[in-house]
């Protein structure tokens, strides 16, 4: 190996020294035993060792000659020297030189790894995946609210609408109504994947429960599908790299002024299966006490439905207090929220846009004044999107994968006690029922030819009875269908009957019609 001296391009600060002081103060004190029971020197005796050379400038101080590089513990480099012809060289390899911050930084983290306190791992990149499921009546405007969630100034986000899907559609290609997008977290390093499920709304359809039924079966089919990726043989890689189609939570978007029986019901069946956050939309059209009594209305029927086929109180996600305060709600709102009273609209205040820096502000703007969706005197959106899009992502995440657990289990357990009575089922008749025979037989003295004669006679007992009540079951269908043919014949003879007395009658009026008619025209006078 060849040995290169580095060489010294200028002064070393007093910065350095003291952290090299720092760091050798850091090595003596380390055991012995623990240094390979080879003695380290300071970087004092490092640099007498190594040589010293003159450095140019006011002062005629002299500086080791050791390059200003990431020197990784200068005692290692120190104690690992080789005599050279010129006194001791540093066995190093040359190296690309690193500012003298670089360097400091560096260092702090030698010295951390020595100090009292833990090291801090490196944060490498992963991702996270959150679903939202939007779900409520026709033309409330969720497509509008998706889009007020997700969108930012100067970005023309494409919001798949699901209005005039057919609800056979949706169940074929749910991935077609899923709006997407993505961010960075660079601190956490964590690319968040945010998916939005639109659905088609259940209209003027007075009966739900089919449209309760799709929603169910779309949210378990996504539950199912993770299940089957969990459990794949051929799975080659970390399900933390694969996207996860499983819903979080769900925006129930709820009228404004009147709460719905049918909402309610929907509300009482959704939450069953995910979390819902009930919406009330287009606060614009109430007053601020309408809204108020309104919300307060939404919040005794999720405690009491009082809807027959309904028991006790219908569930909501619930915010943890602190996730709500550093959302900007008080802590007095833990009690109403949700629901959240909420406008949202698709014109765009373009004076926010040219702002520096720019802002989505959308704003629904009326002969009396302005309404703006994010203003929280005039709208929970602001409130909402906080929570969605940062406070509550670890919360809701953490939520959906205790769900999941429950649903899991409960849809382990039905295939698996099937399974054990068909085991039970068949252990009794292969080991049980023999042995019971065999036991019976010693008791009571076993005889072939009489066994043989009580089984023969046991299956001509079964057989004649099989063969009775088949003749019994046929006696009887042919005895239905005889009722049946009679009373038929009975229905029509009385139709018969019915015409020929119409025809009488018709024909008696014909009669007395032309009587009348014969008869002379009498003259009328006064007696």
């Amino acid at each position: 190996m060849s040995l290169i001296a580095p060489t010294v391009s200028g002064p070393v600060d007093s910065l350095n020294r003291v952290e090299d002081q720092d760091l050798n103060s850091a090595l003596m004190d380390i055991p012995k035993a623990s240094r390979g029971g080879r003695a380290y020197l300071s970087l004092s005796d490092a640099g007498q060792a190594a040589g010293e050379v003159a450095v140019d400038g006011p002062s005629s101080s002299k500086v080791p000659s050791l390059a200003v590089t990431d020197r990784p513990l200068n005692a290692y480099a120190a104690a690992s020297m080789t005599p050279d012809a010129g006194g001791l060289t540093p066995q190093l390899t040359a190296r690309t030189s690193m500012s003298n911050q670089t360097s400091l930084d560096y260092r702090n983290k030698q010295l951390a790894l020595l100090g009292p306190l833990r090291p801090q791992p490196t944060k490498i990149w992963k991702r996270k995946f959150v679903k939202l499921m939007v779900v409520g009546d026709s033309g409330l405007g969720k497509t509008t609210l998706i889009s007020a969630l997700l969108s930012k100034p100067g970005e023309q986000l494409q919001v798949h609408d699901g209005t005039n899907t057919p609800l056979g559609q949706f169940l074929k290609d749910p991935d077609s109504l899923i709006t997407r997008v993505t961010w960075k977290d660079e601190q956490d390093k964590v690319v968040w994947v945010f998916r939005v499920q639109d659905t088609p709304g259940y209209g003027d359809d007075q009966d739900i429960s089919r449209h309760i039924g799709m929603i169910v079966q779309h949210i378990n089919a996504q539950n199912t599908k993770w299940l089957d990726m969990e459990s794949a043989r051929d799975r080659c890689i970390d399900l933390i790299d694969v996207e996860d189609p499983r819903v979080d939570v769900c925006l129930y978007c709820l009228p404004p002024h009147r709460l719905r029986q049918n909402d309610v019901r929907y509300m009482a069946e959704l939450s069953k299966h995910v979390p819902i956050i009930p919406v009330i939309m287009k606060a614009d059209t109430m007053t601020i006490h309408e809204a108020q009594r309104f919300r307060q209305e939404v919040v005794n029927r999720l405690q009491n439905p009082a809807l027959s086929g309904i028991r006790g109180k219908i569930e909501v996600f619930r915010f943890s207090p602190q996730t709500l305060e550093r959302a900007g709600l008080p802590s007095s709102a833990a009690m109403s929220i949700p629901p959240f009273v909420v406008i949202a609209s698709n014109d765009i205040n373009q004076a926010a846009l040219q702002d520096e820096p720019p802002t989505y502000w959308p704003e629904r703007s009326y002969k009396w004044g302005t309404a703006e969706a994010f203003n929280p005197d005039h709208s929970d959106l602001l409130f909402l999107r906080s929570l969605l899009m940062a406070e509550a992502l670890e919360e809701v995440s953490v939520d959906k994968r205790q769900r999941y657990e429950e649903w899991r289990q409960r849809h382990l357990a039905t295939p698996f006690l099937a399974g054990l009575r068909r085991r039970l089922l068949r252990f009794a008749l292969a080991t049980a029922l023999p042995a019971a025979a065999v036991v019976f037989a010693a008791q009571n003295g076993f005889d072939k030819q009489r066994m043989r004669d009580s089984v023969k006679d046991g299956a001509q007992r079964l057989k004649e009875r099989v063969i009775g009540k088949k003749a019994a079951d046929a006696q009887s269908a042919a005895d239905a269908r005889a009722e049946s043919a009679a009373a038929a014949a009975l229905r029509e003879a009385e139709a018969a009957i019915m015409a020929a007395e119409q025809a009488q009658q018709a024909a008696l009026q014909e009669l007395q019609k032309g009587r009348q008619q014969q008869q002379p025209a009498q003259k009328k006078g006064w007696f």
